[in-house]
């Protein structure tokens, strides 16, 4: 039996504080929760801002913090990153756990504050570090510093929580001056460089919204990922949305903008946000145009959710028209801001490539066509032999077991198999067989089979144990990759009881239906409540078992 056995054998266990012992701890304790870096960034730039004006800091990765500290620290301060819809980054949940455990003592003595980033086209806008202090709050703990909540644009808001972090500590520090205040700079790790050598369509039939594989030359690179890391990938916007965005503008594309500077159609291709919107776009606009009907809707919390759920900026300014000259226009919009992908290769078997599996984002509505402006760059408008620069983001959870032998079970959808055909071809150059099972859906298999005849190959050869495909729009009633669960819940609970580890891949709504999926397989094989079930998913999800990438 293995580890999974000896966690739904035993009761929750008691908390186990060392509340009695004394941690030596710093003048502040920076912990950050992530998913794609930004968090980690800014902690390591406030750490270094304390460090060099000779405050005494710490900095910790939240998963590698010690919760026995939390009694002893000076000031506890916590960048937080958002994932999905609300909740917590999977490196934070056992932090959270603790917090949350029913015997966790009350800590008025604790000063905090949190940096919450997050993404406002979410209805959840900075959910996770919301959640944190909500918490934090009904334990007794002081908020020294007002939280302030990020957007994808988060760099000016960051600098204004460091600087406020920065005067506050400074107020009791030694090395205090009338004349010090602090030089702070956050800065993006440096781009990479790779040459787009291949790309092929990998969906069947004429598809405007095709998946493509991408292959990137990495050589001259030093990167060594992880099957489960991914890139960032800085956009442009399609042309023809430029284009539009100025006839609703009237404005001239070859207008410069700031006293001389680039073209106002370069600005708007190259370095702001088209195809998304956000609340803070949105009161920008509304703020610079005085529209009366606008300041309705940005009153109304649930329509403006609705609204930058499904529009851009053309939809803004074409719904609220006024007139607007084009420097004063770029200034209400967000930056252009990076797409992730999942690396879609195993490094063992391609450590000089980059493999990209890319769903076109291209839909109707309105009387018009929107197009996601990475998906239709990467896979359409940029040429094979070009260089892209990217930037390299290691995932903190969603790796392969350090132990080979360790089985695990596979669960995704779309291109959500990116992350497992990695996982895959690792398995395939370390000839470790019988030990992986995998669950993956689309809509239509004559269409949507990704990878197909690869997928059918690693199971003929062993490497995948077991192939369950779900197509949901092949038969009257959908059917999707959490029925196959629990069609086959006797011996998912099997190879959960021996140890298997299970890593969800997709978007975020099956996400939540496997999770449910596999609770109701844990409460029916044990004969236990839907409620201790769904503890017993948490737990999984704290001890690393359950693994998830979900957007």
């Amino acid at each position: 039996m293995g580890f999974l056995t000896s966690i739904f054998k035993r009761e929750p266990k008691p908390l186990q504080l060392d509340i009695q012992k004394k941690y030596n701890c710093p003048s502040a304790t920076i912990v950050y929760g992530t998913k794609t870096g930004n968090a980690q960034i800014v902690a390591q730039q406030l750490h270094k801002t304390l460090q060099d004006y000779n405050i005494d800091s710490e900095c910790f990765n939240i998963s590698k913090y010690d919760i026995n500290r939390i009694l002893s620290e000076n000031l506890l301060l916590i960048v937080m990153s958002t994932d999905g819809e609300g909740e917590l980054p999977p490196n934070s949940r056992k932090f959270y756990g603790y917090l949350n455990h029913k015997d966790f003592p009350q800590i008025p003595h604790l000063n905090y504050s949190i940096l919450a980033l997050g993404d406002s086209s979410y209805e959840y806008f900075c959910g996770a570090g919301k959640l944190i202090e909500t918490k934090l709050n009904s334990l007794g703990a002081q908020s020294v510093i007002p939280r302030i909540d990020c957007d994808v644009d988060f760099k000016d808001d960051a600098l204004n929580w460091i600087e406020k972090v920065f005067l506050f500590l400074s107020e009791g520090s030694k090395e205090k001056s009338q004349n010090q205040t602090p030089t702070i700079k956050l800065e993006l790790p440096d781009l990479d460089e790779a040459t787009l050598t291949k790309r092929e369509i990998i969906t069947k039939g004429e598809n405007s919204t095709a998946t493509y594989h991408i292959v990137l030359d990495n050589s001259d690179s030093n990167i060594k990922y992880e099957s489960g890391d991914c890139i960032e990938v800085i956009p442009e916007n399609p042309d023809k949305l430029v284009t539009e965005v100025l006839n609703v503008l009237k404005a001239d594309a070859l207008q410069p903008i700031n006293g001389g500077g680039k073209a106002l159609f370069d600005l708007l291709k190259y370095h702001y946000e088209l195809t998304k919107l956000t609340r803070k776009v949105v009161r920008n606009y509304q703020t610079t145009t005085s529209q009366p009907n606008l300041l309705e809707l940005i009153n109304n919390q649930d329509e403006l959710n609705k609204y930058i759920a499904d529009k851009d900026v053309l939809d803004l300014i074409t719904d609220y028209p006024s007139s607007i000259d084009g420097e004063s226009f770029v200034k209400t919009l967000a930056p252009l801001n990076s797409r992730y992908y999942s690396i879609a290769s195993g490094y063992k078997a391609f450590p000089d490539e980059i493999h990209l599996t890319i769903k076109t984002i291209r839909f109707a509505a309105r009387e018009r066509q929107y197009e996601g402006a990475a998906s239709t760059y990467l896979n359409e408008y940029l040429k094979v032999g070009t260089n892209i620069n990217f930037r390299f983001i290691p995932s903190p959870t969603f790796h392969l077991p350090e132990n080979k032998d360790t089985p695990v079970i596979l669960i995704g959808v779309g291109t959500g198999i990116a992350p497992y055909r990695g996982f895959l071809q690792d398995r395939m150059v370390e000839n470790i067989k019988d030990r992986t099972w995998l669950i993956w859906g689309d809509k239509k298999q004559n269409e949507d089979f990704i990878y197909e005849e690869e997928l059918k190959q690693f199971k003929d050869d062993g490497y995948l144990y077991h192939l369950d495909t779900s197509f949901s729009r092949d038969q009257e009633e959908k059917r999707y990759v959490q029925n196959i669960v629990m069609e086959k819940q006797a011996e998912i609970y099997e190879w959960i009881m021996n140890g298997a580890h299970i890593y969800l891949c997709g978007h975020t709504h099956m996400g939540h239906d496997v999770r449910d999926a596999l609770s109701n397989i844990i409460m029916n094989q044990k004969g236990i409540s839907k409620q201790a079930s769904n503890q017993e998913i948490v737990r999984m999800q704290e001890n690393g078992i359950l693994h998830e990438d979900l957007y």
